[in-house]
């Protein structure tokens, strides 16, 4: 596993954006950071790639929730079945931010992720290194997050942690100073309505 580091002064640089790309050009997967926690991630389009996620999130595809990181709202339209107007509007005044919404995803573009739900995840990530990267792939990434209540949790920080637990599984990490441990909050929409499943770093709507 390849591990990119921040630099304090200059922060997250174009040349770790180049190569973190390259990755994932290449079919690779990885652990990102987000606004919120870190997570794992790899292209849309990436079968195997999704497979890997499953496998090392101790996940069965068809019964995954995954999320995909969006660059805009463009992006989102692609991949989502129409979205409601009261949703859209909650969405806008929310996005970007540490937010995830579940909505009902258009299987033929979700070709290569279908759970039973026939759902997705919206991310759209109050980090502009993260969206840049997407929006460069012109693709999502699709992603399964790690938590602070997951075992690596127990060493002395979660940067030595996942390097430590996740070296043989992934293809590469990139290290960010401060890093939070609380989720995105997550709000179900594939009723039309807003329904709260977990509070997180965002505050509700």
């Amino acid at each position: 596993m390849h591990v990119f580091r921040s630099n304090p002064a200059n922060g997250l640089s174009f040349e770790d954006l180049k190569a973190i790309k390259s990755y994932l050009l290449k079919g690779g997967i990885g652990i990102l950071p987000t606004d919120s926690v870190y997570t794992i991630a790899c292209l849309l389009s990436n079968k195997t790639g999704i497979e890997r996620i499953c496998q090392v999130a101790d996940k069965k595809m068809q019964q995954s929730q995954l999320s995909i990181i969006c660059s805009d709202f463009e992006m989102v339209s692609r991949f989502a079945l129409p979205i409601p107007n009261p949703i859209f509007r909650a969405m806008k005044a929310s996005l970007p931010g540490p937010y995830t919404f579940i909505i009902n995803a258009d299987v033929k573009a979700m070709k290569h992720y279908e759970n039973r739900r026939k759902t997705i995840g919206i991310r759209i990530p109050d980090f502009e290194f993260l969206t840049t990267l997407v929006r460069e792939l012109n693709e999502p990434l699709i992603c399964s997050s790690l938590h602070s209540d997951d075992q690596f949790m127990e060493y002395e920080n979660q940067e030595t942690a996942i390097s430590r637990n996740y070296e043989k599984t992934m293809d590469f990490f990139l290290e960010k100073e401060q890093m939070g441990l609380i989720p995105s909050t997550v709000y179900n929409c594939t009723s039309g309505v807003l329904e709260l499943i977990r509070e997180g770093k965002g505050e509700l709507l």
